[in-house]
């Protein structure tokens, strides 16, 4: 029994001593790589400005990994801070010639934080190419995060295929959804807006909160009859999408929410009212003793719009002057 105590003592002091000589050994590559990476960028970052920036010159080499991660630390800096588009479409050319085979092992082969950062530098660095990267089992395997980066990579790169496959899944975050939405132009907005249907609720509601961006005619159109929706999330947020607005076109469409059973609904419609006119008077009217303080607070709020100014009903002061010069 001693013998037995004394082999799993001794078998777990080595393999303590092993973890602890392995880990000394990963910290010292680590501060090596590191010492590698900032002395190539020490020496060829000014060769890479002038050919990044000015597109003089030629690449400096690179001839291992450590090499490869620093000309990436240095292309993130540029490309946060450059100023003209010949920096980034230099970037995207370098990048693609010498880094596509290595970002395409790394995104089926490596662990999860590997292909994190690879699909971040192929969204930064602009590199096309990838849109096919993922089979169609292997995009439902993808984590959460995985799939909101390779989302917004190609709505960057290829819409067809963004539409094809956001529709793949629906475990995204209104937040998440609001990014990827953020990216996209007017015109892609207006292209998503046809299939608002198939959506998700959190995807509809990002989606009617980038629409208030896009201030024109059709917007507003659009935005009104989601009005008619059976989720009161989704009209809350059309109403707080068209008060930001800032104006409304079919008032007939706001009268039922004044007699809502929903105090937002209520208190929504009331701070539209003078976008609306004088048909919404009554609503703001009733307001005034609305159950719910915030809808009663907005109604007073609301109803000094509709007062005329003071000049039309104040009673004039008399020309002292002018009486006096008469007598």
């Amino acid at each position: 029994m001693i013998q037995w105590m004394l082999f799993v003592v001794l078998s777990l002091t080595g393999a303590l001593f092993l973890l602890v000589a392995l880990f000394i050994m990963r910290s010292i590559q680590r501060r090596r790589r590191n010492e590698e990476i900032i002395q190539y960028t020490d020496i060829h970052f000014d060769g890479w400005f002038d050919y990044i920036f000015h597109g003089i010159g030629t690449p400096p080499p690179i001839r291992n990994d450590a090499h490869v991660e620093a000309v990436e630390k240095i292309f993130f800096s540029f490309s946060n801070n450059g100023y003209s588009e010949g920096i980034y479409e230099r970037i995207e050319a370098f990048s693609t010639e010498n880094f596509t085979h290595r970002y395409e092992h790394t995104l089926k082969h490596r662990p999860w934080a590997q292909r994190i950062n690879t699909l971040n530098k192929i969204i930064e660095f602009r590199m096309g190419g990838f849109e096919d990267v993922f089979t169609e089992k292997e995009i439902q395997r993808l984590s959460r995060f995985e799939y909101f980066l390779f989302l917004i990579y190609l709505s960057l790169f290829d819409m067809d295929r963004f539409m094809y496959v956001y529709f793949f899944r629906d475990d995204l975050s209104e937040y998440e959804y609001k990014k990827i939405f953020s990216r996209l132009d007017d015109e892609q907005v207006t292209f998503m807006r046809g299939r608002f249907e198939e959506m998700t609720t959190p995807s509809q509601l990002a989606l009617i909160g980038r629409v208030s961006f896009i201030r024109d005619s059709k917007s507003l159109d659009w935005l009104e009859t989601m009005l008619a929706s059976d989720v009161p999330e989704v009209r809350i947020r059309t109403l707080k999408a068209i008060s930001a607005i800032g104006s409304t076109r079919n008032q007939d469409v706001y009268m039922a929410f004044y007699e809502s059973e929903v105090w937002e609904e209520r208190m929504l419609a009331i701070r539209l009212a003078p976008t609306i006119g004088d048909a919404s008077v009554y609503g703001v009217i009733k307001g005034l003793d609305d159950p719910h303080p915030l809808v009663r607070r907005e109604a007073v709020k609301t109803l000094s719009d509709f007062m005329p100014p003071m000049t039309d009903w104040a009673v004039p002061l008399p020309i002292i002057g002018k009486e006096r010069n008469e007598r």
